[in-house]
């Protein structure tokens, strides 16, 4: 932060300075949360498409009444000459800067322009926030990360991008906790009597996981529910599935996360039997990896049914060092049941996790 960061907040209540926050948080309202906790009471402008081309944060701007910025990440001298300036008033050419948020827009962008890193990033962006809606399906998350990671290889220099990589991928190449401020702030927020605001997307495993420089394992596969192969397979698709994949953005191949996503069949009306187990995921024997920092589904809501999506996540490494096979197998098991009167049955279903190159 800029050395005067600690005294905008005296400098805004003696009406000498006024404060807009800008902040590329994919989810706005995460950035909310952070500004209640630290009772930050200035207006904040949300662009998480990057419409301002930011490459590297924190960035402050010193404007002008006319629009002009005087100074980027100023020092406290240029701080103290902005204040003590009388800047000429000057006519600012209006821009229209009108933003089209639509999954529509952000491709045809793209299509347009498939060389632009900038249009990539953008459509990333778009999919994964269609991915965290009501209107979301398991493909998007994939092809937000298809997208991050073009638009970072047409521009590898962009922190930011690398950033929203990093978000949901392994530890081995996180800067730090992404949201581990969530829960302090939180109960820091309720102990001055206030109630925090609600986050409309919860942040999950990767979000919150601690950067590792070493490559110590930690959480212990769960055992396997089937070692001789009894399991019947899932032939009916009663619960779909998805993969996605974040590599390492040093892409060196050392370490990836797989996001596992779990759907009931609405069709099929199929609920999960919350009293019989949860879902699991188990690699085969042999597969050369080891299985780092897992998240497995969470509790079983206290009901005996419910047909919420449900999701896995872990770091995988490839034994002995060296990079990770091309191709992992494993396989699902779950409990599950069809429509109201069907009957209940634990089933498998194979998974292959491909590691793109």
């Amino acid at each position: 932060m800029p050395v005067w960061h600690a005294r905008t907040s005296e400098l805004v209540k003696a009406g000498k300075l006024q404060t807009l926050g800008i902040v590329q948080e994919q989810h706005p309202e995460r950035a909310a949360l952070f500004m209640q906790w630290q009772q930050m009471e200035w207006p904040v402008l949300a662009d998480p498409f990057n419409l301002l081309g930011v490459k590297v944060v924190p960035i402050t701007y010193l404007v002008d009444e006319s629009g002009i910025i005087r100074f980027k990440n100023p020092s406290e001298n240029d701080l103290k000459k902005f204040l003590a300036t009388r800047y000429p008033r000057t006519v600012v050419q209006e821009v229209d800067h009108r933003f089209d948020d639509s999954f529509e827009g952000r491709r045809k962008e793209v299509l347009q322009s498939p060389g632009n890193p900038i249009a990539n990033f953008r459509f990333g962006v778009a999919m994964r926030r269609r991915f965290d809606s009501p209107k979301g399906n398991p493909k998007d998350f994939l092809m937000a990360v298809q997208a991050w990671e073009k638009a970072l290889k047409l521009q590898p220099d962009q922190y930011i991008w690398r950033r929203r990589i990093q978000q949901y991928g392994p530890r081995l190449d996180k800067p730090y906790s992404f949201y581990d401020w969530v829960n302090q702030a939180r109960a820091e927020i309720k102990k001055r009597g206030e109630e925090p605001l609600v986050l409309r997307v919860e942040p999950k495993g990767s979000e919150f996981a601690y950067p590792e420089k070493a490559g110590k394992g930690l959480g212990v596969a769960p055992k396997h529910p089937d070692p001789e192969g009894k399991v019947p397979d899932d032939t009916e698709g009663m619960v779909g599935i998805s993969v996605v994949v974040v590599p390492s953005t040093k892409g060196d191949g050392g370490a990836a996360r797989v996001h596992l996503g779990f759907t009931p069949s609405p069709d099929k009306l199929v609920h999960w039997t919350n009293d019989a187990g949860n879902v699991s995921y188990h690699l085969e024997e042999g597969s050369g990896v080891s299985i780092h920092d897992l998240n497995g589904p969470g509790p079983v809501p206290d009901i005996p049914a419910s047909n919420e999506k449900r999701a896995i996540e872990f770091e995988i490494r490839p034994k002995g060092g060296g990079k990770l096979p091309g191709k992992l197998k494993g396989a699902a098991y779950y409990y599950v049941c069809e429509g109201a009167e069907g009957v209940c049955r634990y089933l498998r279903q194979p998974v292959t996790i491909t590691i793109r190159k």
